[in-house]
């Protein structure tokens, strides 16, 4: 099939509309509507339901989402790897989230280069979900995660310990008027629920990972942050920790896929603890 079809079919299903999803894939709304037809009738069912408001993905539309992802993702890793340089003879696919990124943590990363001048890298940011779901589908190699799905084709060890605590951009005494429920993973969002006692009256959830910091403080607003991505604004007084609330154990854990080549993987995975020593001390 050809991939430019899959990437239709994810254009129209993110967009919910044909006429966008032409605009997204630089194609005519008849061609959109071509390729949608001509994929629906070598899969024998219809993907979509369209009527004046756009379009709906039907019941077998759903479930061909995650095969047409890993089709395009698996064609874009491809790509990748057949363009590299001869002098590059194995390849790592890393990702992590956005708070790792940031801070100088990535001293890390230039380390790996300079170490492994062979190991060709693709390197991603990225929200847990997405990371957990790639790593599990293989489409990464390793991941640096605050919140692990813990899975029988992946390995996970913690990297350095962290806790959720509460801390709140306003006045501290009012923190259960401006709590705000920031996602870190189901879990921890129903235990913080359970020993808190209390839900949000904000009507507001986050799931911008450490930016979440940035509504805290400038909405006045209180709620749960991993202590490290708050420590900067509780030095500078943007932020302030709720004085008693209970903290909750977050550690950050490295994981990778047990298929991946064990001689790289032990390299790449003694740069990153030792670029990570200094932070658990």
């Amino acid at each position: 099939m050809d991939i430019v079809t899959f990437k239709t079919f994810l254009a129209a299903a993110s967009t919910g509309s044909f006429a966008a999803a032409a605009q997204r894939v630089n194609a005519s709304p008849s061609s959109v509507t071509e390729r949608i037809k001509r994929l629906e009738d070598r899969l024998g069912a219809q993907l979509f339901i369209r009527d004046k408001r756009g379009c709906k993905l039907t019941p077998a539309g759903e479930k061909f989402m995650s095969p047409a992802l890993q089709a395009t993702r698996a064609w874009e890793l491809a790509q990748h790897e057949v363009r590299l340089p001869e002098h590059f003879n194995r390849t790592l696919s890393l990702g992590g989230q956005y708070f790792f990124w940031d801070r100088g943590f990535m001293g890390w990363l230039a380390q790996l280069r300079a170490d492994l001048p062979d190991l060709a890298l693709r390197v991603t940011a990225g929200a847990s979900a997405r990371l957990n779901r790639d790593l599990a589908e293989g489409f990464l190699d390793i991941a640096i995660i605050y919140d692990p799905i813990f899975h029988r084709d992946v390995r996970a060890e913690p990297l350095y310990s962290d806790a959720l605590v509460l801390v709140t951009g306003g006045e501290p005494e009012n923190w259960r008027h401006d709590f705000v429920r920031i996602e870190w993973g189901q879990a921890l969002g129903l235990e913080i629920a359970s020993r808190l006692g209390v839900a949000s009256e904000t009507g507001l959830s986050l799931d911008l990972g450490v930016r979440s910091a940035d509504w805290l403080i400038d909405q006045r607003m209180s709620g749960y942050m991993p202590l490290r991505a708050a420590q900067p604004h509780l030095v500078s007084g943007d932020l302030s920790l709720v004085a008693d609330a209970p903290r909750f154990d977050f550690p950050a854990y490295v994981c990778w896929r047990r298929n991946y080549d064990p001689d790289t993987c032990e390299e790449v995975l003694a740069i990153i603890r030792g670029g990570f020593a200094n932070i658990a001390a």
